[in-house]
């Protein structure tokens, strides 16, 4: 039997051995060698494992590149290390770094935790990492060339083209493509490891949409603050070099233009990856946009935006290849129709073209060294882990030889489905895998078992070593590939790929790559060069954007007035009086039914007596998720909506409200009450008002911000427009109660009593609440902001007439302006027929006509696609 590729060990093993050699039976070394230095406390415990490498400890005790950090840390002592790891952890939660940044489908986003402790690699170990990641990122794109051009692989035999053509993700749309800057793979990355005798092995390619660069950044940037003075002693080299080549491949990629509009094609905000979007987006200036987000007209993309469609030039793009274009693609209706057809003729670059993900399936690695020879004429540099094809008989006799020391998988990676199968032949008995590789095993390969290398790792009973892998990237730079100092470490003791490591939420590593002198200083700012067009305006916000930033805004705005009802109503529940002697409780009951704070039930007194207790049943209906009216309800959306538009909110914005999102939970473990319930009512109520002025007063005046205060404002006068209604029309109790609590729901009750002392009388609470122009809170108010920013916003100037939108917020705020407030003075001018109550309809009734008309015009966008012929197989 003849294996398919050599050892990953040793580049020149003849590959005609059966198996690959034994792997090293290196054990570790004790400490207490008498020519090791002395060990530091605080590295006391740590014992390397038998059979592996580990990165801390050689035969003479620490290495050479450690030497300097483990001194530098052990002069932090126990307690001040950890004082920076929580410092770290309060870091990465107040960003909110996760997996997936939201949970979609009943999925769970899984936080991200950070180690400690980098992993350090010293310069001249990398740069052999370096070489043969660069030789393996050009072998594969030759490949994928000859794949989708003349395949004289497959001709020559070299490659079995049933390989190939029973591979699902070969499609035909694919074939003979015109890849942008004749670059089949502009973005590659590589899952490593080291073997026990210190040799680097690749575990996985990934030419598909590589991910994890953002962590990257990420956690470097974490790592730095972490420990600044160590970080800058060890001439750690930077990732900005990287990141710099990364923005000058995008830019070589664009058809002819200079300056192009480069688009991140996001799966959205329901994909593991969309933390990691996002960050990229704002830490390289492109947009982040979603499939709906874009439209082919003329065989061009073209992006949806407030200000029309505005033609994009350079789609990085993250969902798998046939998630990307439902017209040519009939298995799906995703993405965007005749993207391809716009990539073919030239006018948008594609990165990675669609089908490079096709040589990251763990069939090839069984060729790769062979074609590695054929391509080039020499040996794989880094050799990827042992791999058996069962497509070939005694290839397949090899594995099924030894399942017991093999992992088992499919030859063709489908994404997103590995740990599904891993888990299946775990759980499966023997027989059975054996019959399952038989049936079909052109599906199947097998690989040899991964024994990772060690590192230290931080842990509560001290530091101890863990495995760990390691994902490296590499950008296309010419005619050869620049690989990034530094990379992904992942801490996992399971063999499995490392995005099984992430979803598991095992531990992530920044990694150092140090310098042997002084490293320079790298940065993504522009040189000076020639003027710019200075710009104000934000007319390229994506349709879908500004949609979601209004729906924060009204939602936003309905948290604030709910809290502040529902605080006003504990206040009065809690307080020395029992609630039915409270003149104001009919009004306040009323009112939280009608925004469905409570059952509809306690609003009317003969069944609220039928009820149970408000005082038990409030706080569990506060936290019903599954209601969507809850104020629960209401703060996840606003998360929702936020990390949906996170590549549009500033970093204090975002930490405000993922701090809302995470703090509005009632307390885990033991009883708690409405005194609990009031002080996160008032935590909540105090963010939300901090949330306030920093679009107040950092936010910039473009469309962001007027569809982010549109919403608010709209909601705004609504839900003030029904605190009047329920309050005032046909009152029960005494009147002058009822207008305290509404002052004091409405956050206005200090203005009044600077003007009115305690005189409380209904024309001047009308007139705070509902005409006053310089009242925030008042309804004319809203209206007011509201027709500057429909006036604001792009409309069609050539008619000379107004628009719809503009009619409405003028209809509003004139209705208002005609109201004379002085004339309610008697209990029959609160009867539902009375003019009050019939402004009070008319502004409830044309605030949604205004918000539909706001809708119509301007956040309207593809929805999701519809399959028009049925997909045959």
């Amino acid at each position: 039997m003849s294996p398919l590729r050599r050892d990953p060990f040793d580049p020149s093993t003849d590959p005609s051995t059966t198996t690959p050699p034994p792997l090293s039976n290196e054990r570790p070394v004790s400490n207490a060698s008498p020519n090791a230095p002395p060990t530091p406390a605080l590295f006391s415990q740590y014992r390397k494992g038998e059979g592996v490498y580990d990165e801390l400890y050689d035969a003479s005790g620490v290495r050479g590149a450690w030497r300097p950090f483990v001194q530098a840390i052990e002069g932090l002592g126990v307690e001040g290390f950890k004082r920076r790891w929580q410092q770290a952890n309060r870091a990465l939660n107040r960003n909110g770094l996760a997996y997936s940044s939201w949970k979609e489908n009943e999925k769970e986003a899984r936080p991200w935790e950070l180690d400690p402790i980098p992993l350090l690699i010293a310069s001249e170990d990398w740069d052999i990492a370096v070489k043969g990641l660069q030789q393996r990122a050009r072998l594969l794109e030759a490949i994928l060339t000859d794949i989708y051009g003349h395949q004289e692989l497959m001709k020559s035999g070299v490659l079995p083209p049933e390989v190939v053509f029973s591979h699902p993700g070969f499609c035909r749309p694919f074939h003979r493509q015109r890849p942008p800057a004749n670059h089949f793979l502009h973005f590659y990355a590589a899952d490593m490891a080291r073997a026990p005798n210190g040799k680097w092995w690749v575990l996985a390619d990934r030419t598909e949409a590589p991910s994890g660069a953002g962590f990257v950044l990420e956690n470097r940037l974490i790592q730095s603050r972490t420990l600044p003075t160590i970080f800058h002693q060890a001439n750690v080299q930077r990732l900005a070099q990287y990141f710099l080549a990364f923005k000058r491949a995008v830019a070589a990629a664009a058809p002819r233009v200079e300056n192009p509009r480069v688009v991140i094609l996001s799966q959205g905000s329901g994909g593991p990856n969309y933390f990691e979007d996002a960050y990229l987006a704002r830490y390289l200036g492109y947009t982040l946009v979603e499939a709906s987000d874009l439209a082919i007209r003329n065989h061009r993309v073209m992006l949806k935006t407030l200000g029309g469609l505005i033609q994009v030039d350079v789609i990085i793009r993250r969902p798998n290849s046939d998630q990307c274009d439902s017209l040519e693609l009939s298995h799906t209706a995703e993405g965007v129709p005749g993207l391809l057809q716009a990539s073919r003729n030239g006018n948008v670059a594609v990165i990675n073209p669609l089908g490079s993900g096709l040589v990251e399936s763990p069939i090839f690695m069984a060729f790769m060294p062979k074609l590695c020879q054929e391509l080039f004429g020499e040996p794989l540099l880094m050799p990827g882990v042992a791999t058996w094809w069962c497509g070939d008989p005694g290839q397949m006799d090899h594995v099924l030889a030894n399942l017991d020391t093999l992992i088992v998988k499919r030859s063709y990676r489908m994404r997103g489905r590995e740990l599904a199968f891993a888990n299946m032949v775990r759980n499966q008995s023997r027989e059975a895998t054996i019959k399952m590789i038989r049936s079909d095993p052109h599906q199947y390969v097998g690989q040899e078992v991964v024994k990772r290398s060690t590192c230290p790792v931080w842990k509560s009973q001290g530091i101890a070593p863990a495995p760990i892998a390691m994902r490296a990237f590499a950008v296309a730079s010419g005619d050869d590939f620049e690989v990034m100092q530094g990379g992904l470490v992942r801490v996992s003791a399971a063999p499995d790929p490392l995005e099984m490591s992430i979803l598991a939420g095992e531990k992530s590593k920044d990694a150092w790559i140090l310098s042997q002198g002084p490293v320079n200083r790298v940065s993504l700012l522009k040189k000076a060069g020639g003027p710019i067009d200075l710009k104000r305006t934000g007319g390229e916000l994506p349709s879908r954007v500004a949609e979601n930033l209004f729906w924060l805004g009204r939602n936003l705005e309905r948290a604030d007035v709910c809290a502040r009802l529902l605080r006003a109503t504990i206040v009065r529940l809690t307080s020395e009086s029992i609630l039915e002697e409270q003149p104001e409780t009919p009004a306040l009951l009323r009112a939280l039914a009608d925004i469905g704070q409570i059952e509809t039930g306690y609003g009317i007194e003969e069944i609220r007596k039928q009820l149970p207790p408000l005082e038990t049943a409030l706080p569990p209906a506060v936290f019903d998720a599954s209601d969507s009216f809850s104020l629960r309800a209401i703060v996840t959306e606003i998360f929702r909506l936020t990390t949906r538009s996170r590549d549009r909110v500033s970093s204090d914005s975002w930490r405000i409200l993922h701090r809302i999102d995470k703090s509005f939970t009632p307390p885990a473990v033991g009883q708690w009450d409405l005194s609990d319930l009031l002080t996160l009512l008032d935590d909540l109520i105090l963010d939300l008002a901090a949330f306030s002025g920093i679009v107040s007063e950092s936010m910039t005046r473009t469309q962001i911000y007027y569809f982010l205060d549109m919403g608010r404002r709209i909601e705004r006068a609504l839900q003030q427009v029904r605190l009047l209604r329920n309050c005032l029309i046909e009152p029960t109790g005494d009147l002058t109660a009822i207008l305290e609590a509404l002052l004091e729901i409405s956050d206005s009750s200090m203005t009044y009593r600077s003007r009115y002392l305690a005189d409380v009388q209904m024309p001047a609470v009308l007139d705070l609440l509902l005409t006053d122009e310089t009242n925030p809170r008042s309804i004319a108010r809203q209206l007011v902001q509201l027709l500057d920013h429909v006036n604001a916003l792009p409309h069609n100037t050539s008619s000379g007439l107004f628009s719809l939108e503009q009619r409405l917020a003028m209809t509003l705020l004139n209705e208002t302006r005609m109201c004379d407030v002085t004339a309610f003075r008697e209990s029959e001018d609160l009867n539902p027929n009375a003019p009050l109550s019939l402004l009070l309809q008319d502004i409830e009734s044309l605030l949604p006509k205004l918000a539909d008309a706001l809708s119509n015009r301007y956040l309207v966008h593809a929805g999701a696609q519809v399959q028009l012929t049925e997909i045959r197989s």
